[in-house]
Protein backbone atom coordinates (compact mmCIF):
# COMPACT_ATOMS: atom_id res chain seq x y z
CA UNK A 1 0.00 0.00 0.00
CA UNK A 2 1.42 3.32 -1.36
CA UNK A 3 1.48 6.21 1.36
CA UNK A 4 0.45 9.68 -0.23
CA UNK A 5 1.10 12.75 1.24
CA UNK A 6 -1.95 15.25 1.67
CA UNK A 7 -0.68 18.56 0.50
CA UNK A 8 2.77 17.41 1.74
CA UNK A 9 2.46 16.73 5.35
CA UNK A 10 -0.61 18.64 6.55
CA UNK A 11 -0.62 17.66 9.87
CA UNK A 12 3.32 18.38 10.07
CA UNK A 13 4.37 21.39 8.17
CA UNK A 14 2.42 24.03 6.52
CA UNK A 15 0.18 22.72 4.13
CA UNK A 16 1.03 22.78 0.25
CA UNK A 17 4.01 24.68 0.66
CA UNK A 18 7.46 23.61 -0.83
CA UNK A 19 8.75 23.40 2.95
CA UNK A 20 6.09 20.99 3.62
CA UNK A 21 6.84 18.41 1.12
CA UNK A 22 10.62 19.16 1.30
CA UNK A 23 9.97 18.09 4.73
CA UNK A 24 7.80 15.00 3.85
CA UNK A 25 10.30 13.51 1.55
CA UNK A 26 13.25 14.17 3.33
CA UNK A 27 11.21 11.87 6.08
CA UNK A 28 10.79 8.89 2.88
CA UNK A 29 7.71 10.20 1.00
CA UNK A 30 7.75 9.57 -2.63
CA UNK A 31 3.94 9.86 -3.32
CA UNK A 32 1.82 13.55 -2.84
CA UNK A 33 -1.42 14.92 -3.49
CA UNK A 34 -1.26 18.13 -3.82
CA UNK A 35 -4.53 21.05 -5.30
CA UNK A 36 -3.77 23.44 -8.11
CA UNK A 37 -5.95 26.26 -8.66
CA UNK A 38 -5.55 29.50 -11.10
CA UNK A 39 -3.84 32.84 -10.09
CA UNK A 40 -5.37 35.92 -12.04
CA UNK A 41 -2.68 35.82 -14.40
CA UNK A 42 -3.12 32.46 -15.06
CA UNK A 43 -0.46 30.70 -13.47
CA UNK A 44 -0.91 26.89 -11.95
CA UNK A 45 -0.43 28.29 -8.13
CA UNK A 46 -0.57 25.01 -5.28
CA UNK A 47 -3.45 26.33 -2.67
CA UNK A 48 -6.55 24.48 -0.85
CA UNK A 49 -9.01 26.98 -0.71
CA UNK A 50 -10.83 29.73 -2.17
CA UNK A 51 -9.57 32.52 0.37
CA UNK A 52 -6.16 33.17 1.58
CA UNK A 53 -7.56 34.26 5.23
CA UNK A 54 -7.19 30.58 6.57
CA UNK A 55 -3.34 29.79 6.01
CA UNK A 56 -2.39 33.14 5.61
CA UNK A 57 -5.05 35.74 7.52
CA UNK A 58 -5.16 37.38 4.99
CA UNK A 59 -8.77 38.28 2.91
CA UNK A 60 -9.29 37.98 -0.54
CA UNK A 61 -10.37 34.89 -3.53
CA UNK A 62 -6.58 33.66 -4.53
CA UNK A 63 -8.35 34.08 -8.22
CA UNK A 64 -8.37 37.60 -7.72
CA UNK A 65 -4.29 37.82 -6.94
CA UNK A 66 -1.54 37.36 -9.94
CA UNK A 67 1.16 34.89 -8.66
CA UNK A 68 3.49 38.13 -8.05
CA UNK A 69 1.39 38.71 -5.25
CA UNK A 70 1.06 35.67 -4.45
CA UNK A 71 4.35 34.25 -4.29
CA UNK A 72 5.27 36.88 -1.36
CA UNK A 73 1.86 35.33 0.55
CA UNK A 74 3.40 33.86 4.17
CA UNK A 75 0.86 30.89 4.21
CA UNK A 76 1.83 29.25 7.74
CA UNK A 77 -1.00 30.88 9.76
CA UNK A 78 -2.60 27.73 10.48
CA UNK A 79 0.68 25.66 11.46
CA UNK A 80 1.87 27.21 15.00
CA UNK A 81 4.79 26.81 16.05
CA UNK A 82 6.23 26.94 12.24
CA UNK A 83 9.38 29.87 12.53
CA UNK A 84 10.34 30.23 8.86
CA UNK A 85 8.07 31.77 6.47
CA UNK A 86 6.24 29.56 3.86
CA UNK A 87 4.85 31.18 0.55
CA UNK A 88 2.53 30.00 -2.22
CA UNK A 89 4.65 28.15 -4.63
CA UNK A 90 3.98 28.14 -8.17
CA UNK A 91 3.17 23.70 -9.34
CA UNK A 92 6.87 24.43 -11.29
CA UNK A 93 8.60 25.10 -7.85
CA UNK A 94 6.86 22.44 -5.79
CA UNK A 95 7.63 19.69 -8.76
CA UNK A 96 11.27 21.18 -8.56
CA UNK A 97 11.55 21.04 -4.74
CA UNK A 98 11.23 17.11 -4.38
CA UNK A 99 12.46 15.51 -7.30
CA UNK A 100 12.63 11.78 -6.12
CA UNK A 101 8.81 11.89 -6.25
CA UNK A 102 7.46 8.62 -7.39
CA UNK A 103 3.76 9.86 -7.93
CA UNK A 104 1.53 12.91 -7.85
CA UNK A 105 -2.60 13.64 -7.67
CA UNK A 106 -2.86 16.66 -9.00
CA UNK A 107 -6.83 18.04 -7.78
CA UNK A 108 -8.34 20.27 -9.66
CA UNK A 109 -11.15 22.03 -7.42
CA UNK A 110 -14.66 22.58 -9.36
CA UNK A 111 -14.86 25.77 -10.96
CA UNK A 112 -16.76 28.01 -13.70
CA UNK A 113 -15.76 26.67 -16.89
CA UNK A 114 -13.85 29.25 -18.53
CA UNK A 115 -11.51 28.83 -15.66
CA UNK A 116 -11.28 25.11 -15.67
CA UNK A 117 -10.75 25.29 -19.61
CA UNK A 118 -7.31 27.52 -18.96
CA UNK A 119 -6.37 24.86 -16.35
CA UNK A 120 -6.83 22.11 -18.73
CA UNK A 121 -4.64 24.64 -21.39
CA UNK A 122 -2.04 25.00 -18.64
CA UNK A 123 -1.69 21.22 -17.70
CA UNK A 124 -1.63 19.81 -21.05
CA UNK A 125 1.47 22.15 -21.52
CA UNK A 126 3.15 21.47 -17.99
CA UNK A 127 2.94 17.75 -18.49
CA UNK A 128 4.82 18.00 -21.98
CA UNK A 129 7.11 20.23 -20.67
CA UNK A 130 7.96 18.06 -17.58
CA UNK A 131 7.41 14.57 -18.67
CA UNK A 132 4.80 13.99 -16.19
CA UNK A 133 2.59 11.34 -18.39
CA UNK A 134 3.96 8.11 -16.14
CA UNK A 135 4.24 9.80 -12.98
CA UNK A 136 1.26 12.46 -12.20
CA UNK A 137 -2.41 11.95 -12.66
CA UNK A 138 -5.00 14.76 -12.97
CA UNK A 139 -7.89 14.17 -10.32
CA UNK A 140 -11.17 15.95 -9.85
CA UNK A 141 -14.81 15.84 -8.65
CA UNK A 142 -15.89 17.95 -11.65
CA UNK A 143 -17.13 15.17 -14.22
CA UNK A 144 -16.57 18.16 -16.81
CA UNK A 145 -12.84 18.39 -16.54
CA UNK A 146 -12.13 15.06 -16.46
CA UNK A 147 -14.01 13.97 -19.44
CA UNK A 148 -12.21 17.02 -21.09
CA UNK A 149 -8.96 16.00 -20.45
CA UNK A 150 -9.51 12.50 -21.58
CA UNK A 151 -10.98 14.26 -24.66
CA UNK A 152 -8.33 16.75 -25.53
CA UNK A 153 -5.34 14.48 -23.65
CA UNK A 154 -6.21 11.12 -23.47
CA UNK A 155 -2.04 10.44 -22.67
CA UNK A 156 -2.81 12.21 -19.60
CA UNK A 157 -4.10 10.23 -16.45
CA UNK A 158 -7.16 10.55 -14.40
CA UNK A 159 -9.06 9.95 -11.08
CA UNK A 160 -12.84 11.34 -10.14
CA UNK A 161 -12.74 12.27 -6.20
CA UNK A 162 -15.74 10.59 -4.89
CA UNK A 163 -16.85 12.31 -1.38
CA UNK A 164 -20.09 10.79 -1.18
CA UNK A 165 -21.87 7.37 -2.22
CA UNK A 166 -25.29 8.91 -3.97
CA UNK A 167 -22.43 10.34 -6.97
CA UNK A 168 -21.87 6.39 -7.59
CA UNK A 169 -18.36 7.14 -7.08
CA UNK A 170 -17.02 3.74 -8.98
CA UNK A 171 -19.67 3.98 -12.01
CA UNK A 172 -18.34 7.79 -12.33
CA UNK A 173 -14.61 6.56 -12.57
CA UNK A 174 -15.37 4.15 -15.07
CA UNK A 175 -17.68 6.24 -17.58
CA UNK A 176 -15.03 8.73 -17.20
CA UNK A 177 -12.45 6.12 -18.59
CA UNK A 178 -10.48 7.57 -15.23
CA UNK A 179 -6.73 5.21 -13.99
CA UNK A 180 -7.75 6.01 -10.57
CA UNK A 181 -11.00 6.38 -8.29
CA UNK A 182 -10.00 8.43 -5.21
CA UNK A 183 -12.70 8.14 -2.88
CA UNK A 184 -13.36 9.15 1.12
CA UNK A 185 -12.26 6.40 3.12
CA UNK A 186 -15.74 5.74 5.05
CA UNK A 187 -16.91 4.71 1.69
CA UNK A 188 -14.47 1.47 1.04
CA UNK A 189 -16.12 -1.55 1.18
CA UNK A 190 -14.45 -5.42 0.07
CA UNK A 191 -17.40 -4.90 -3.06
CA UNK A 192 -15.95 -2.12 -3.68
CA UNK A 193 -12.73 -2.58 -4.30
CA UNK A 194 -13.56 -5.91 -5.95
CA UNK A 195 -15.62 -4.33 -8.11
CA UNK A 196 -12.62 -1.54 -9.23
CA UNK A 197 -10.12 -4.05 -9.57
CA UNK A 198 -12.52 -6.06 -12.06
CA UNK A 199 -12.54 -2.53 -14.24
CA UNK A 200 -8.86 -1.66 -13.71
CA UNK A 201 -9.22 1.06 -11.35
CA UNK A 202 -7.03 1.79 -8.86
CA UNK A 203 -8.25 2.93 -5.44
CA UNK A 204 -6.54 5.23 -2.79
CA UNK A 205 -8.35 6.33 -0.27
CA UNK A 206 -8.90 10.21 1.65
CA UNK A 207 -8.22 11.20 4.41
CA UNK A 208 -6.75 8.44 6.47
CA UNK A 209 -4.71 9.70 9.93
CA UNK A 210 -5.58 6.88 12.26
CA UNK A 211 -2.87 4.10 12.12
CA UNK A 212 -5.09 1.69 12.71
CA UNK A 213 -7.70 2.01 10.11
CA UNK A 214 -4.84 2.25 7.42
CA UNK A 215 -4.10 -0.96 8.66
CA UNK A 216 -7.34 -2.44 8.39
CA UNK A 217 -7.29 -0.74 4.48
CA UNK A 218 -4.47 -2.36 4.04
CA UNK A 219 -5.71 -5.39 4.62
CA UNK A 220 -8.36 -4.90 2.66
CA UNK A 221 -6.37 -4.29 -0.06
CA UNK A 222 -6.57 -0.54 -1.10
CA UNK A 223 -3.77 0.90 -2.89
CA UNK A 224 -3.00 3.67 -1.76
CA UNK A 225 -4.23 6.03 1.49
CA UNK A 226 -3.60 9.88 1.70
CA UNK A 227 -2.81 11.06 5.03
CA UNK A 228 -1.89 14.44 6.83
CA UNK A 229 0.99 12.66 8.22
CA UNK A 230 2.94 10.72 6.37
CA UNK A 231 5.94 10.50 8.07
CA UNK A 232 4.35 8.85 10.98
CA UNK A 233 3.04 6.37 8.79
CA UNK A 234 5.62 5.64 6.93
CA UNK A 235 7.71 4.71 10.02
CA UNK A 236 5.47 2.36 11.01
CA UNK A 237 4.50 0.22 8.04
CA UNK A 238 8.18 0.35 7.27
Amino acid sequence: MIIIGHRGARNEAPENTVTGFIHAQSNGCLDFELDIQLSSDGELVVYHDRNLSRTSNLQGKIAHYPYSFLSKVDSRHNTPGWHSPCYIPHLQEVVDSVPNTRSWQFEVKNDHRHVLKLIVKRLQDFFRSNNLYDKATVTSASRWILHEINRLSPEIDTGYVAEYRYRRPLKTAVSLDCKLLVINNRLISPTLLRNAKSYGLEVSCWTVNSIERMETLKAMGVHSIITDIPSSALHHFN
